[in-house]
């Protein structure tokens, strides 16, 4: 059973049914300002880690709201670390939050993080994929290795891209994500990762970068990027809240049968533009 501290079940449901606080909410449509250096070490690299992307007194309101949702989305839940399955031992994972809790919905709508996103890819407009809360549990297994952008029905992965916001000390012993820089050049290959993991062959010429992050610090990784982590050696949970992007005008590609239920691409067809109910336009 999951728990955190200073959070109940009826604290966690006025939190998330609640509107963050003012200067909260005016955080997340405020900009953040790129340098050219970090935009290029993005286009070279395939990620980039950001400092205070949330800065610390945003930060205790914003990490409590995502506790919350992952705490309600995971109640039902009693099953042991040991019980469950290889992939569902990686993190306890939980998607969709946006569309569930209204205080969710300010911090994965925000124009700042979006700002980021649109900027990095050099784009015009930025639309939502999805969100997904990644918690590591404490003696949580290891992130096999692979290509986000592998499980999407999306026809231009070059143009997707994750933030990862660490919202507690993300550390090597924990289970921080690393990357293979410039490996978002390579072959995309499918790893089926939810129950038979192997190490892609795309990989292997390239070298393995540890990322940790302070709390407030993020990454953004392209869709085609190889990353994973190790496991969580220690007796605390990994914190980490993920949004995705994918650029405006993107369209659904149904040619992977494995990818096409989507829930984000519900009822589009090969070829169409992807702009459902699911993936608003999130910069102006």
């Amino acid at each position: 059973m999951i728990k955190f501290e200073n959070l109940t079940k009826d604290k966690a449901k006025k939190l998330l049914h609640s509107h963050l606080p003012e200067s909260v909410s005016e955080f997340l449509e405020k900009p953040y300002t790129l340098s050219e250096k970090q935009i290029q070490y993005y286009q070279e690299n395939g990620f980039v880690k950001l400092e205070s992307v949330i800065e610390e007194d945003k930060l205790s309101i914003i990490r409590q709201v995502i506790q919350s949702s992952v705490l309600l989305r995971k109640e039902s839940d009693k099953r042991t670390l040991s019980e469950k399955s290889k992939y569902e031992q990686s993190f306890l994972q939980c998607g969709y939050l946006c569309w569930d809790f209204p205080a969710m919905k300010q911090i994965v709508h925000s124009k700042r993080l979006a700002g980021i996103a649109r900027d990095l890819m050099r784009v015009d407009g930025i639309r939502l994929w999805h969100d997904q809360a990644l918690f590591k549990e404490p003696n949580g297994g290891a992130t096999s290795v692979h290509q986000d952008s592998s499980y999407w029905p999306i026809a231009e992965p070059q143009f997707t891209t994750t933030t990862w916001i660490a919202l507690n000390n993300v550390t090597k012993e924990n289970g921080c994500l690393y990357f293979y820089p410039k490996s978002h050049l390579a072959k995309r290959e499918y790893v089926d990762i939810f129950k038979n993991p192997h190490q892609p062959e795309a990989a292997k010429k390239y070298h393995k970068e540890y990322v940790p992050l302070n709390p407030g610090d993020a990454t953004f990784h392209s869709g085609l990027t190889f990353h994973g982590t190790d496991a969580n050696n220690t007796n605390k949970m990994r914190e980490g809240m993920t949004i995705i992007y994918l650029k405006d005008g993107s369209t659904f590609d149904a040619s992977d049968e494995r990818n096409t239920a989507h829930k984000s691409c519900s009822g589009l067809k090969h070829g169409e533009i992807i702009k459902t109910e699911f993936t608003p336009l999130l910069t102006d």
